[in-house]
């Protein structure tokens, strides 16, 4: 014994003068000691040999060589071929990896790694097998690093790591890797991780989930750098709890069964909310930072959503592509599921440049259970989605859905082509329809109430900043159920921004709120078939500029039906229709409704309704507009009843006796007026004024905005009418 013992030092000290590598393979697994890391190797009652805290038995070891190859410490290196696959351990690590080898089936189960300064190990995977896989234990951190790797697992995951400590996965620069399960199996997803999964590097993976997801991860999972690939996957691409967050890289995920990225709560620990660099968070919460994702829910789809965040989903940079066909999913038809770009319970959009498409049936752009914020970047939203019914309830496509909506920021379009569909949809409330009921406007001789009301629809920042809003509503009417642009169950509150909005049909309304509209700052555009703004409650014109025309309907229209239906305060509104009788530019059922509390500028042209009783096809239409009274009122108006023939390319000048321009305007499309409301800064009672036109556009005005010229000099030169403001 002793003298095996002695040889056996003897040999080493030589092999270590020559820096040289003791190879131990046992099967497929080789153990590589650095001769100058051995120290001295024990060899027990001639059945065992131990190096560097490893034990072997004699019998096991199939060879010992030595060589000159070169040992990296911490790396465990597998390598698979065809059917088989070989492992190179460090001899640093080898007393803490215990790895078997069947077939090109490799399973590794680690011990401590404490000693080894901290430092943790790195499981390098490359080479190709049609029929192999990695399982991975132990409860310490550690590196899974892809370096050209192609593997197919038939019966099961091909990297199941069930270690639930943080798990590096790093893609190794320049590297092609590739990986795909088999069909119909118990496995969670192709690529699976039970602790926290970062997912990293400079190469490129391709993961093809066929029996549930492609990569799932028990805990959170990160992402940066990497190109990843998700060509299809039953369920979803995507799976983790607690958090996901893409830093950057590029991820592609296609042809999914389900959602792209989904993100759940972790049930077996306390909630949170968003923490400080995301310490032992637990959200539900979708975050994209930057990087390029690009996600397609398929026709076959049943509510399947691009990204899907029980808590909140927040993009703030990157570039995104979110295509959306799938169908809704009715196997609870009393809570139907539409397929969506973006789902949270509340959705942020704060930077970057999101552009989705959805094609499927009811489909949304984005929804929130809660609110949906806008603090940045651009947001581009197409939807052609079709409606259906379920259960004798018209469903339709909405491009924003959301119990409330904050557009603060940023730069949003949104394009609307299927009939019924809704570019916002914001609020909710108990509705009850008494009377005539039904009509494609919500209550044909009948009356609407929304009770219970909750939620908000705000735009803007209270300094008067806020996003550049676009819609393109070109949908129709649908059972009864008509297109909208925005459509609010709740108060709308607009502080800010820029508004430009279009509708084309019947019944598509630019501006809808069941509450109350109240303008305070901003510029606003509408050019609507049917009501540019409308409001089963009060309207407020008290900051901003805000033009309205409408070609089939009404240009502003409120049936609240009582004083202060539409107010003009320190508000700029122009408002005018082409209809004819009995449209109006300002329908409030009765014009001393109208109040002016400010000292704003109110322009409205159009037919006057003239007497009749309540009701009409519109809720509220058909009331009398014969009062020519505003009580109260803060500076001169009046309402001018004589015919006047507006025409295109004109420019109408109100100006006061010694010819000062108080406002110029102009339209679109001809327009008959029977009814005109004029109230505009500076004017006094009892004082005379004149409308004169001339065809030359004013080129000195301070401020133009869609007919609308401020703080101009402009002269008309024919006359068109004269009035002495009340």
């Amino acid at each position: 014994m002793k003298k095996v013992g002695t040889l056996l030092t003897a040999f080493w000290l030589t092999i270590a003068a020559m820096g040289q590598t003791l190879n131990v393979q046992v099967g497929s697994v080789t153990y590589q000691f650095p001769a100058e890391q051995t120290g001295e190797m024990i060899y027990t009652n001639g059945t065992e040999l131990t190096v560097m805290g490893r034990t072997f038995t004699l019998a096991d070891i199939d060879a010992m060589t030595v060589g000159e190859n070169e040992v990296k410490d911490n790396t465990v290196s597998v390598n698979y071929d065809g059917e088989t696959a070989t492992i190179l351990v460090a001899g640093n690590v080898a007393q803490y990896v215990e790895a078997t080898v069947s077939g090109a089936h490799v399973s590794i189960e680690q011990t401590n790694t404490d000693a080894i300064d901290g430092d943790e190990i790195t499981y390098s995977l490359s080479g190709a097998s049609s029929n192999g896989s990695l399982t991975l234990g132990g409860s310490y951190k550690c590196t899974v690093q892809l370096a050209g790797l192609t593997l197919t697992n038939p019966n099961g995951a091909v990297i199941e790591i069930n270690n639930k400590k943080r798990i590096q996965l790093s893609v190794k620069k320049d590297t092609e890797n590739s990986l795909s399960d088999g069909a119909n199996g118990s496995q969670k997803a192709c690529l699976y991780s039970k602790g926290q999964l970062q997912m990293q590097g400079n190469g490129l993976l391709t993961v093809t989930g066929n029996t549930t997801h492609a990569i799932k991860g028990g805990d959170y999972i990160t992402m940066k750098n990497l190109t990843l690939v998700i060509p299809s996957a039953v369920d979803d691409g995507i799976n983790c709890n607690k958090y996901f967050q893409m830093n950057s890289g590029n991820v592609s995920i296609m042809s999914v069964g389900d959602d792209g990225i989904q993100v759940d709560l972790e049930s077996d620990d306390d909630t949170t909310a968003e923490t400080d660099g995301h310490k032992n968070e637990n959200s539900g919460n979708l975050y994209v930072e930057d990087g390029t994702l690009t996600i397609t829910i398929p026709a076959a789809a049943a509510g399947g959503k691009c990204l899907k965040a029980t808590g909140l989903a927040r993009i703030s940079g990157g570039d995104l592509s979110l295509t959306v066909s799938g169908r809704v999913d009715t196997s609870d038809s009393s809570d139907p599921s539409y397929a969506m770009a973006i789902k949270g319970t509340n959705v942020t959009i704060a930077g970057g440049n999101t552009t989705i498409k959805v094609t499927g049936a009811a489909g949304r752009g984005l929804s929130a259970d809660d609110t949906i914020t806008t603090d940045g970047g651009t947001l581009v939203i197409t939807n052609s989605g079709a409606p259906t019914t379920i259960s004798s309830d018209v469903k339709s496509a909405k491009g924003l859905n959301a119990l409330n909506i904050a557009l603060n920021a940023g730069d949003i379009t949104i394009n609307m082509s299927s009939n019924a569909s809704k570019a916002i949809s914001c609020g909710d409330g108990t509705k009850t329809t008494s009377g005539g009921g039904g009509g494609p406007w919500g209550g044909m001789g009948g009356s609407t109430k929304w009770t219970n009301v909750k939620g908000s629809f705000t735009m803007g920042l209270s300094d008067g900043t806020g996003p550049k809003l676009t819609i393109s509503q070109t949908g129709s009417t649908y059972n009864s159920s008509s297109a909208k642009a925005i459509k609010a169950i709740c108060a709308v509150t607009i502080y800010g921004g820029e508004t430009d909005i279009y509708t084309k049909s019947s019944g598509g309304e630019g501006l809808e709120s069941k509450t109350s509209i109240d303008i305070r700052g901003g510029h606003h555009y509408f050019k609507c078939y049917d009501d540019c703004i409308n409001s089963a409650g009060k309207i407020f014109f008290n900051g901003g500029i805000t033009v309205c025309y409408s070609n089939g309907n009404d240009a502003v229209d409120s049936n609240a039906g009582t004083t202060g239906a539409i107010t003009i305060g320190n508000g700029i509104a122009f408002a005018y229709t082409s209809k004819g009788s009995p449209e109006e530019g300002f329908d409030c059922d009765n014009n001393s409704y109208i109040q002016i509390t400010g000292t704003g500028i109110g322009i409205s042209a159009g037919g006057n309704q003239g007497g009749g009783g309540g009701g009409g096809p519109w809720g509220g239409g058909g009331g009398s507009s014969s009062g020519s009274t505003i009580s109260n009122a803060k500076q001169g108006y009046a309402f001018v009843t004589s015919s006047i023939s507006y025409q295109a390319k004109r420019y109408y000048t109100l100006a006061d006796a010694s010819g000062n321009n108080l406002v110029t305007y102009s339209f679109v499309a001809a327009c008959s007026s029977n009814l005109a409301l004029f109230t505009a800064t500076g004017m006094v009672k009892n004082e005379k004024y004149t409308i004169k036109y001339s065809t030359e556009e004013p080129t000195d005005a301070t401020t133009v905005w869609h007919g609308l010229y401020l703080g101009s000099t402009h002269q008309g030169t024919t006359n068109v009418t004269s009035f002495t403001a009340k």
